[in-house]
């Protein structure tokens, strides 16, 4: 059997689009299923729209999701082998040269468009005599345009959808070598595909009108083609394309909201391929033995980010605490102000995890739910300290005994600040929400927060018994 080896293709043209990354997660998971290989090839041919850093972002974010490669090439290392076979090409009269300039091709889908037909190219030189283009192009900049067919159709096998037949009269002369020598998508993919071994092609379902281009280039060439995977579209709940309108859709968004990396995987991996009606958690390790491109879906995926909060909720939940404490310190340092970060550091980040983790979504929570640490309680009027009290008097009376119980401990424990504190409860008479609201107020400067008894513990006696007195001083 030919080794499997695929390939993810990315242009460094911006943030990694989950999109992308959805495809090359099919790729590494079905080269390692068979025990191949899973390559890099930096698609940046198309020079103007390339951005700073970005074939590092696609580096980074590809390793953020474990995804690691055999072998990584860079398209604009090898003009050299494309302007070779487009010789060639040229030479077997299956593509030619192409004199118009950007002025004619802008009159011509002018003329097109007022006339009501599809605006496309008019192979105006496409019988062109190959001596006088061939003195031409010493002279005057051009292009080299692929032959398409122009009668019959055109035959392409996917391995999702089975035979897909294209009119070859809707097709025209595309342009696979552009006048600063760089070549098209069109034809890089192609020449790099097979001298790269590529077994399978998997990749977006949006190639799909590419794609006899694609296998008319491999006939013109005379060269076998690889088994082609169209992989289905992910689309918003509105059943529109995924984009911006409909929030985070790069990877570092979601990063930056606080996804792990391993739940996102998961996530990913079900937008479009499912083992059977029922299993929806798996590690990686899972991933890799169980994953089977025949289980690939033709129908749209949708992405369902009520579903992916409730998935990353779910990892979180089932993390080990020390892990998870590994997460949000890494959080922390990345996206948290210096100054900040370092207020959370005089804490133990394993008491915090603790803390919140049963409270977290995302990592992105443990931000509103340690604020308390690096930010001391504010207040705007006695009525926020006393909201959760019967009456003022019943506040004071809770804040002065609450003081007097903390300083009563010798150790400075969750399970003895609960204790002594339900204690003053009873001999109070007063609620749970007289007693613990108001220090949950005092303390966090919030309705809503971690157990109060993991928050006086991590902030310790000194410090909550000093915002407690600043209650007290404040009233």
């Amino acid at each position: 059997m030919k080794e499997v080896r695929v390939r993810y293709a990315p242009s460094p043209t911006g943030d990694p689009h989950i999109g992308n990354i959805r495809s090359a997660i099919f790729n590494w998971l079905f080269a390692k299923n068979k025990k191949g290989k899973f390559l890099i090839r930096i698609e940046d041919t198309d020079q103007a729209r390339l951005v700073e850093n970005g074939i590092q972002k696609q580096k980074d974010s590809l390793k953020w999701f474990g995804l690691d490669w055999d072998e990584i090439y860079i398209q604009s290392e090898r003009l050299k082998i494309y302007s070779k076979y487009a010789q060639q090409l040229l030479e077997d009269g299956s593509a030619y040269r192409c004199f118009a300039t950007q002025e004619e091709l802008d009159k011509l889908r002018e003329k097109q468009k007022k006339s009501g037909r599809i605006t496309r190219y008019d192979s105006r030189y496409r019988n062109y005599d190959p001596k006088l283009s061939k003195e031409r192009s010493k002279a005057e900049p051009y292009v080299i345009r692929f032959k398409s067919p122009q009668k019959g159709i055109t035959k392409c096998l996917d391995n999702i959808r089975g035979e897909i037949k294209f009119n070859n009269k809707e097709m025209d002369d595309f342009i696979i070598i552009k006048s600063d020598g760089y070549p098209t998508y069109h034809f890089a993919n192609v020449i790099d595909d097979y001298l790269m071994n590529i077994s399978h092609v998997m990749r977006a379902e949006e190639w799909l009108p590419s794609f006899p281009k694609h296998v008319n280039i491999y006939n013109s060439l005379n060269w076998e083609m690889p088994i082609f995977v169209h992989l289905p579209m992910i689309l918003a709940p509105d059943k529109t394309k995924l984009s911006k309108r409909h929030g985070a859709t790069s990877v570092e968004e979601f990063k930056q909201a606080g996804y792990l990396n391993s739940a996102m995987f998961n996530f990913l991996v079900l937008l479009g391929w499912a083992l059977d009606d029922k299993t929806e958690f798996f590690t990686v390790e899972e991933l890799i033995k169980v994953f089977d491109i025949n289980k690939i879906s033709k129908s749209p995926a949708i992405f369902n980010k009520e579903k992916l909060d409730w998935f990353n909720g779910r990892y979180i939940l089932n993390s080990k605490y020390d892990d998870f404490a590994k997460e949000i310190n890494n959080y922390f340092k990345q996206f948290l102000d210096i100054k900040k970060y370092k207020a959370i550091q005089n804490y133990n980040i394993n008491d915090i995890s603790i803390m919140i983790k049963e409270r977290c979504k995302t990592l992105n929570d443990a931000i509103m739910l340690t604020e308390f640490l690096y930010q001391k309680p504010k207040f705007k009027s006695k009525y926020e300290i006393q909201i959760m009290c019967d009456n003022p008097e019943q506040c004071q009376t809770i804040l002065t005994s609450s003081i007097e119980s903390l300083n009563d401990i010798q150790e400075f424990t969750i399970e003895n600040i609960e204790s002594i504190l339900k204690s003053l409860m009873t001999k109070l008479k007063v609620k749970p929400k007289n007693l613990l609201g108001t220090l949950r107020i005092i303390i966090t400067n919030q309705k809503i927060s971690p157990p109060i008894f993991n928050c006086l513990y991590i902030l310790g006696k000194k410090e909550s018994i000093k915002r407690i007195q600043f209650a007290i001083d404040y009233l």
